[in-house]
């Protein structure tokens, strides 16, 4: 299943934490127009250099749908930086 929010949370100096969640369901559905226009042209430029257009998109959409469960976790002592996909 594809990620439908990230959590960024970050620390810096303080003690005070500040998460901020992001919807990505919404990006989704905005890119979801673009992605549809753009596809035939996709396919069109993988079949001119000899690639399967079929394989490409799955593994494409695979790739996506991996991201989610995805932890970043950047810290120092007085910096601290979380990305996490859900």
């Amino acid at each position: 299943m594809i990620p439908l929010f990230a959590v960024i949370g970050f620390r810096t100096g303080g003690r005070h934490n500040f998460n901020l969640w992001l919807p990505l369901f919404l990006i989704w559905l905005l890119l979801l127009p673009l992605v549809l226009l753009l596809l035939p042209f996709a396919i069109l430029a993988l079949l001119a250099l000899r690639m399967s257009p079929w394989r490409t998109i799955a593994a494409g959409w695979q790739l996506l749908t991996g991201l989610s469960g995805t932890r970043i976790e950047v810290r120092d002592p007085q910096h601290y930086v979380l990305i996490r996909m859900i």
